[in-house]
């Protein structure tokens, strides 16, 4: 196996954009993971680049580890959005029934639309699990034991997708919205690449942690489209209406304050609790390290611009969005020398 090369847990700055006078473009994450590749709800290009533009920071072989996974998982994700919209072109279906024709023959049909896709797939959750020989058995059985987590992991996310992109989803109890949240990122964060056994939970809660934030963050985008991922229950403990979210009108109203409070100061807490174990686990990979110390200062920025439009998600998407934009490029302004 070889040996972790040390990597400061300092946020690495971003490559630097090209000159105007250049041909070649600064090349963006989301560029290279497809974040705008098929019709879909909303345009994820910002958004891959708020959550991983860290990536382009890394050494190569630790970048290019990183890139083919998220490659894997936006492809899907985009997939699940773009048959909400799209329903006829049930391209969503379709790479799911490839999919399980790939799992039951081991191979990819080349006659395939998603051929590509499932053949880079493959490589990264059908590979041979097998250790070289001199590795002792411990060694190997471990390698075989996260082989199989991931890939019950990739296809447990599969199906949250298809759950959760369903039309009329309606998540009704709290306990329904806290599935939600381990089905979707818990699952994400378990198919990072250099996880180990040892963080193979932990991650799984702070995934769920991001999923939370996600959702916080895309309240005015989901609403635009009809949709409201809080749970009834909590809407009606406080006498908010699902229509009211959507509509906007809710914002003036006081049980919408209250109901934001709990949300930001006593859900999230809870939820910060569960993923502490890996918030400050020691001996994680270090582009591991890297992430979660993105992910918090994620985190903390959306609730600091959430608290600061006393919680009007109408205002949310102009405010953080900026915040971000600006964000990314005093990073790639500062000095290029890599973090070591």
């Amino acid at each position: 196996m070889k040996p972790i090369q040390p990597i400061s847990t300092r946020l690495p700055c971003l490559p630097a954009a090209a000159p105007a006078s250049e041909r070649t473009a600064y090349q963006t994450i989301s560029a290279v993971v497809g974040s705008s590749h098929y019709r879909a709800l909303s345009d994820d290009a910002l958004k891959d680049e708020d959550n991983a533009a860290w990536v382009l920071g890394l050494e190569p072989d630790m970048k290019q580890a990183w890139l083919d996974r998220l490659r894997g998982i936006r492809i899907v994700d985009r997939l699940a959005e773009n048959e909400r919209i799209e329903p006829h072109e049930r391209r969503f279906s379709r790479f799911m029934e490839a999919w399980r024709l790939l799992r039951s023959r081991g191979f990819v049909d080349p006659s395939c639309p998603f051929a590509g896709e499932l053949s880079a797939i493959r490589a990264l959750w059908l590979r041979d699990a097998a250790c070289p020989g001199h590795d002792p058995a411990s060694a190997r059985r471990d390698q075989d034991d996260m082989q199989a987590r991931s890939l019950a992991a990739w296809d447990a996310y599969l199906l949250a997708l298809a759950d959760y992109h369903a039309p009329g989803l309606l998540i009704r109890t709290m306990k329904e919205h806290d599935t939600m949240l381990g089905r979707l990122s818990g699952h994400i964060f378990q198919l990072v690449p250099f996880l180990t056994k040892e963080h193979w939970d932990t991650a799984g809660e702070f995934g769920r942690l991001d999923q939370f934030f996600n959702n916080l963050r895309d309240m005015q985008e989901d609403a635009d489209r009809g949709l409201c991922y809080l749970p009834e229950e909590e809407l009606a403990r406080h006498g908010v209406t699902r229509a009211q979210v959507i509509s906007g009108r809710c914002v003036d109203t006081p049980g919408y304050e209250r109901l934001m409070r709990s949300w930001l100061d006593d859900v999230m807490p809870s939820l910060y609790a569960r993923a502490a174990p890996f918030i400050g686990a020691r001996g994680l990979h270090p582009s591991l390290e890297i992430m979660r110390e993105w992910s918090l200062r994620r985190y903390a920025r959306i609730t600091r611009v959430f608290r600061a439009i006393g919680f009007d998600h109408r205002r949310f998407p102009a405010r953080y969005w900026a915040e971000v934009r600006r964000d990314l490029a005093e990073r790639r302004q500062l000095p290029r020398a890599h973090p070591v």
